[in-house]
């Protein structure tokens, strides 16, 4: 939810720059001289920027979106220790490592900190200029030589005060507006003290202090977005473009405006008041003060009209570029991800089409050589293609009844059910697979990540549902260790479940029990990789049908914080300054026969952990081709860089490879 907030308010911002910068672009095309004009111009487009969640379509999160940020998340979460174990600097790792994990709410609370500090200002400025009014000399109507400005300000129901040391005359409040002016104002030229008093009299009378902070609310919100920043200057300063005019208006003396203007232009504002004048806007004011800003009525409507297509069309491309995005309040309510696109639990197809010729020519081939298994795997490639599901089920069965001691063949059709969502058939063959080898932990731990992944992505799964296929996950996994207690693979996976459970638990004693158990499987898991102990077994591939991507079984879990290297130090990612070290040795990945076969291509993506020599310590897949992520591994286990030298030292790194298996153009 904090990703998706804090990607809303990217969005957001992105569509309020993109609105901006056509909007002004747009001023200096059309070149709107009137201040009226002008201020109702700017105050439009900054409407539209805040209207722009209202007016919008909101983009409704789909299944795949949620797994994919879930995936992300548990990829990036470390294992952490309860807050009994470890040391000082056990506990500062484990902090450090929450810390990354949980960035997106360190930017949300730093974007909330500015907001807070900027409305803290706003408070501290309303004060002050409360004990300014507290500390100033009021004046009556009936003050000798009061002009008709000041008994108009009086009439309007605000109170004029005297200030000792305020720079610039200002008007703050609402219901009972204060006129504070400098105590040395009544030496002032007479036109420049009607210009002043008829400046603020119309700020009172537009009631302009109550929109000032309402706009500095507002920029406080969006402390971090330069484009509201500008957009809200230029609806102060063309207020007082309007006053200006209406001022001189009142006065009819341009020429004691000019003066007032230039008598104050270098004094210091007092915040939060509109500033009677200011050294950056005073040759913009004192231009338009001198020539008439005068629109006919036929440009008047058609800058309405481009400034209303130009709008759309800004944020029409704003919107859809970057749409905001949620969660229905149904599935709010319910606890789970939308899963309007969630694949059904059984995916195979009602309706198949004709046999082919090829696939007869297969049967007989198969009938001529029924142990040969390219044969079986083409033939149920055309099978599933043309949407006969149960036809290429039977073809998979036959081949692994004619090759029963062979554990690609029982892969091969494990593969098909899961590809078809049957989740239970997909678990009973690869429970036939475990009966081949009961001593191999990899079978069961293949079960055993079936089972997370279950848990992990089916939205659709009630909570006593998820944590039932949680716990059977911790089952094959135990199963696994009973094999090989020192299988790392199982180790790191079944603490990663024992966290799934313990964030489903509501008791707050076994939840800690659970992530204690999970803190101490990891620290075991850790403890055997620094030692180079994992329990070797054989590695099963999840065989996909021929020319087809595999769709399972999920990608290894993610591993326990990065382990120091030889030299003491904990690896660093590669990113920002700390760039990809040169490849010196280059080993090619041998390509599997059965892939070749198989028709099996694509790209393998592993994270690598590269030492101070420059040797690949420890590679793991992220992103799998079923067939080749071994071929990958050994290959890159290979590889030789440059030592990356931080700040002069050198220095261990992880980072992402990839390794491309293409197929001969022969084949």
């Amino acid at each position: 939810m904090d990703v998706l907030v804090l990607g809303n308010i990217t969005a957001l911002s992105l569509q309020i720059a993109v609105l901006t910068i056509t909007g002004a672009i747009l001023h200096r095309i059309l070149g709107i001289k009137a201040p009226v004009i002008r201020h109702a111009y700017w105050r439009f487009l900054l409407m539209c920027c805040l209207l722009l969640p209202v007016i919008q379509p909101w983009r409704n999160l789909t299944a795949t979106d949620m797994s994919e940020s879930m995936e992300f998340v548990a990829s990036t979460v470390a294992i952490t220790a309860p807050a009994s174990a470890g040391a000082a600097p056990s506990m500062l790792a484990t902090l450090l490592r929450e810390a990354r994990a949980n960035w997106p709410i360190w930017i949300l609370v730093a974007l909330s900190a500015g907001a807070a500090i900027r409305l803290a200002w706003i408070g501290l400025g309303v004060a002050r200029l409360r004990r300014l009014r507290n500390r100033g000399t009021a004046t009556t109507p009936s003050t000798p030589g009061a002009c008709d400005e000041s008994i108009a300000i009086h009439q309007a129901g605000a109170e004029v005060r005297y200030v000792a040391g305020l720079g610039q005359p200002v008007t703050f409040g609402l219901i009972k507006p204060v006129v504070l002016l400098p105590a040395s104002f009544d030496e002032l030229p007479l036109s420049v003290q009607r210009a002043v008093l008829a400046h603020e009299l119309w700020h009172i009378r537009r009631r302009d202090w109550g929109w000032l902070v309402a706009e500095e609310l507002l920029r406080a919100a969006f402390w971090f977005h330069p484009a509201m920043w500008w957009l809200i200057s230029q609806v102060q300063q063309s207020r007082e473009e309007v006053v200006d005019e209406l001022s001189v208006q009142l006065t009819s003396s341009r020429r004691g405006y000019l003066e007032a203007l230039l008598a104050f232009a270098d004094q210091p504002p007092v915040f939060p008041a509109a500033p009677f004048a200011r050294r950056r806007h005073l040759f913009q004011r004192m231009l338009l003060i001198s020539t008439e800003g005068f629109m006919s009525s036929r440009r008047i409507v058609a800058t309405s009209v481009s400034t209303a297509v130009m709008v759309v069309a800004a944020g029409w491309f704003g919107t859809s570029s970057f749409p905001l995005k949620s969660i229905s309040t149904n599935h709010l309510l319910a606890g789970t991800a939308p899963q309007a696109q969630v694949p059904p639990r059984d995916r195979r197809p009602t309706e198949a089409g004709p046999e082919t010729a090829m696939e007869r020519e297969l049967k007989r081939s198969i009938q001529a050589e029924p142990t040969r298994m390219v044969t079986y795997l083409q033939l149920a490639k055309l099978q599933e293609d043309r949407k006969a599901i149960g036809e290429a089920e039977a073809t998979l069965v036959g081949l692994r009844r004619a090759l029963p001691n062979d554990k690609d063949a029982v892969m091969v059709l494990a593969s098909l059910y899961n590809r078809t969502g049957q989740f239970e058939k997909t678990i009973e063959t690869l429970e036939g697979l475990v009966a081949m080898d009961p001593s191999n932990p990899q079978a069961y731990q293949l079960i055993a990540t079936f089972y997370g992944e279950r848990a992990f992505k089916d939205t659709g799964l009630s909570a006593a549902d998820r944590v039932s296929y949680i716990r059977a996950g911790v089952t094959a996994a135990e199963r696994a260790l009973e094999r090989n207690p020192n299988y790392v693979e199982s180790l790191i996976y079944k603490a990663m479940l024992l966290r799934m459970q313990a964030n489903l638990e509501t008791d707050g004693s076994t939840r800690q029990s659970l992530n204690a158990e999970a803190y101490t499987l990891a620290t075991r898991a850790q403890e055997l990789k620094e030692a180079g102990v994992g329990g070797s077994a054989e590695r099963m591939t999840f065989v996909p049908a021929p020319g087809q991507r595999a769709s399972g079984p999920p990608p290894p879990p993610p591993p326990p914080p990065p382990a120091p290297d030889e030299s003491g130090m904990a690896p660093v990612r590669v990113g920002g300054s700390i760039k990809s070290p040169r490849k010196l040795r280059d080993v090619r990945p041998e390509y599997p026969p059965i892939a070749i076969a198989s028709k099996i291509q694509g790209v393998v993506i592993l994270e690598t952990t590269i030492d101070t020599n420059g040797r690949v310590m420890t590679a793991r897949v992220l992103r799998s081709v079923p067939l080749l992520d071994e071929a990958a591994l050994q290959a890159v286990s290979q590889w030789e860089f440059e030592p990356t030298l931080v700040n002069g030292v050198p220095t261990p790194v992880i980072m992402t490879t990839t390794v491309n298996f293409q197929l001969p153009t022969q084949q």
